[in-house]
């Protein structure tokens, strides 16, 4: 028999424990690598290019956006998105339902979805937003076109406005980021009684209160209607609050005594434009002699809106030698107004239709004896031509008995909104 030593033995059991160590180890690694190995194969599959590619090869839609043109249809633009006349005869017999086709304005936006299969174009969704407020949809479920409708809903709120005039009205109420619908009312609103040109002066005050409407994530959509404004010229105060009559159809604006602001014409039917000539005499700026001015002429960008100063019939519209493209309205009491040089009349404006107060006519422009674009804006009394920024106008009605109760409780109540917001700013 033979016996190990001693140090044969502590040399056997560290060889054991080495081998037992390295077996744990290569079992620990083993499994590792194997968990690490099914741990990269799953990623690897989640991210397998290949699968990825083929989805967006199924589910690629092309989105494409259109502004109607002038003159342009809704088929038309259609057209242009290169779709198959099969489709968009669908569409137009679906959508038609919901809207008028003929009637979408100029610079409509038309939103189309499409998918390529086999080379053309088929439509998933046609999206057209008439306003801002609602879009009107169609689109493909089951093979089928279905038509809808979707709208937003809007909040109401309410904004109080102060500025100080420095440069222009336009220029000091854009600054403190006035909606440009809210700056034509104001204006519009003041023109009985105001000449911009002259009486406007440097350190002059403006007040308006009036709503905004906003969406859900508080994104402004549109303006809504001034409730209450002022303007304080030099020491005298025009004041104006909204309100509507019982028994009238529409909503006026009066002064703090009742006294409505509507009067039977404007002084200056154009937003925004510059007096370039009086009334007079003066040089013919093309034929070289003096000649009287009969009207006056507000210079202003070619497109610029043209309002009719007063309600009343079309008389005249069309080409009328110097003046260019040319109307003229006539009003109740003996008066008529003229416009002239325009660049184009607005949608509707044919002889005998009826236009109302304040209501789009036509566009500045430059036809005719002109030298630049501008309007030349005549007033006629019986017969006479007069001075538009001199002509003394009947005063507005005034509100008598009930109305004017309801209107100074009405007053009372704008009044304290507007002591309201002012606490608050």
């Amino acid at each position: 028999m033979t016996f190990i030593n001693r140090n044969q033995i502590i040399l056997l059991l560290s060889f054991i424990s080495l081998i037992g160590i390295s077996y744990f180890l290569s079992i620990s690694f083993g499994e590792n690598l194997a968990r690490e190995k099914k741990v990269s194969k799953k990623i690897i599959t989640d991210e397998d290019p290949i699968h990825i590619e083929e989805k967006l090869e199924i589910d690629f839609t092309l989105v494409q956006k259109y502004y109607l043109q002038e003159g342009e249809t809704f088929t038309g633009a259609l057209k242009q998105a290169d779709l198959e006349d099969d489709e968009i005869n669908d569409v137009v017999n679906i959508i038609s339902k919901k809207i008028d086709l003929r009637k979408l304005n100029v610079g409509t936006l038309i939103e189309t979805y499409t998918k390529s299969v086999n080379d053309k174009k088929i439509i998933n969704e046609i999206i057209i937003y008439p306003d801002i407020e609602k879009k009107i949809y169609v689109k493909k479920v089951n093979n089928k076109f279905v038509a809808g409708e979707d709208k937003k809903k809007l909040f109401s709120k309410l904004k109080l406005y102060e500025v100080e005039i420095h440069n222009s009205i336009y220029e000091s109420l854009k600054k403190i980021d006035t909606p440009d619908e809210i700056i034509m009312e104001f204006v519009q609103l003041y023109s009985f009684d105001i000449d911009f040109q002259r009486d406007i002066r440097k350190g002059n005050k403006i007040k308006i209160f009036f709503e905004i409407y906003t969406d859900s994530q508080n994104n402004y959509i549109k303006s809504g209607n001034i409730n209450f404004s002022e303007i304080i010229l030099d020491d005298e105060s025009y004041e104006l609050y909204r309100f509507q009559s019982e028994g009238d159809e529409f909503v006026e604006y009066f002064n703090s005594d009742g006294k409505s602001a509507t009067k039977a014409l404007m002084k200056t039917p154009i937003n925004g434009a510059r007096l370039s000539s009086g009334f007079g005499m003066r040089k013919h700026p093309i034929l070289g002699y003096n000649k009287k001015h009969q009207g006056v002429d507000f210079a202003a960008p070619t497109g610029t809106p043209i309002m009719a100063a007063g309600t009343g019939h079309i008389e005249f519209v069309g080409n009328n030698g110097g003046a260019g493209k040319y109307i003229r309205i006539k009003h109740l009491n003996g008066y008529k107004t003229s416009y002239s040089h325009l660049s184009k009349y607005a949608s509707g404006i044919q002889k005998n239709v009826k236009v109302r107060q304040g209501q789009v006519i036509g566009y500045v422009g430059n036809t005719g004896l002109s030298t630049g674009p501008h309007l030349h804006y005549e007033v006629i009394f019986n017969g006479k031509r007069i001075n538009p920024m001199k002509m003394k106008l009947p005063s507005g009605k005034q509100l008598k008995d009930k109305n004017l109760e309801i209107f100074l409780a009405e007053k009372n109540r704008i009044n304290a909104e507007v002591s309201e917001l002012n606490s608050m700013n």
